[in-house]
């Protein structure tokens, strides 16, 4: 056997196991790899008779029951945990029960939906069949106004979060609409908001603010009070652009649709990368700036593509 042939073996030995152990590396990590697979569309791929147009908000109930705010009929939709049609409300206008761009919904410990409707500069809350309960606020910048209501959620106490987009601020009000307190205005220092896109509360009632033109997270106690902030723009794992909606999984997992990377991405409380998955585009597991999130209590991830006009299910990978 010549010297030769020695070297060359050696040496394509080790670029092969060199190779290998690479693509190891990049096999196991969180970052290239996700936890979770595409599942199925919702409405599943098919059915005509039931189109979601332009999907916005979305939030699952106790009983897996999926809210839909689609947002060119301007009605909800309601569908049941298998995806079958249950039934709708809601119309263009500005009557009770009726809708000017619904954007984000929350369901509360008995069942009550609340709408943001963004161009009316309200809230609207029904029961868990659409019947019209009340509403609140109307266009301004004073106490229980709002320029443009995006983000809602509701904390363990009843006590109702809304983020208004365009006034930069957080209100807060009891579950009938009694104003009790707000924070922020516009700015980059902790505290302040360029569009806030959301809110959500985790299992302690603290407040996590998506800071969209800010890309931040950015967390309050449940009374305005700025406790930290994570995130910085970027396209790394960990990194954001354009972060819209937060919902919290199993264990208190915070998911996030990070819309201008076109990807979710989900991060312990503290903001600790752990996972992510998505790219640009309108195939199955891909996004064109996805907009709303929730997670069912088997880990099933719901996302909202506005763009794309179509709601994702992802589950997690075995």
């Amino acid at each position: 056997m010549s010297k030769s042939f020695v070297f060359y073996f050696i040496l394509s030995l080790g670029l092969l196991l060199a190779i290998s152990g690479n693509i190891s590396k990049i096999l196991s990590s969180p970052s290239s790899l996700s936890n979770y697979i595409f599942d199925r569309n919702i409405p599943q791929d098919g059915i005509e008779e039931i189109k979601i147009h332009q999907p916005e908000g979305i939030e699952l109930d106790s009983q897996g029951n999926l809210y839909v705010n689609d947002i060119e009929p301007n009605n909800i939709k309601k569908f049941s945990k298998n995806g079958s049609y249950l039934l709708s409300w809601g119309s263009t206008g500005s009557g009770n029960g009726q809708f000017n761009h619904p954007h984000g919904n929350e369901i509360d410990i008995d069942g009550n939906v609340y709408i943001t409707d963004q161009n009316n500069a309200r809230v609207q809350k029904f029961n868990s069949d659409g019947k019209f309960i009340t509403k609140w606020g109307t266009h301004g910048t004073g106490d229980g106004e709002f320029l443009h209501p995006h983000g809602i959620a509701v904390d363990s106490k009843g006590y109702v979060f809304v983020s208004d987009r365009d006034g930069a601020n957080i209100q807060k009000f009891t579950s009938n609409g009694t104003f009790i307190t707000k924070w922020g205005s516009e700015g980059k220092d902790n505290g302040q908001f360029i569009q806030p896109w959301d809110v959500a509360v985790d299992s302690n009632d603290l407040v996590y603010v998506p800071d969209y033109g800010n890309n931040r997270i950015q967390i309050f106690t449940n009374n305005g009070t700025f406790v930290k902030t994570w995130g910085t723009l970027g396209t790394e794992d960990g990194q954001l652009n354009k972060p819209a909606v937060i919902a919290f999984g199993p264990n208190d997992l915070l998911y996030l649709t990070d819309s201008g990377n076109h990807r979710v991405q989900v991060f312990d409380k503290d903001g600790t990368f752990i996972t992510k998955w998505g790219s640009e585009g309108d195939g199955k597991g891909q996004f064109s700036a996805p907009e709303s999130i929730d997670i069912d209590s088997t880990g099933h991830v719901y996302v909202a593509d506005t763009t794309n006009n179509n709601i994702q299910v992802f589950v997690p990978r075995n």
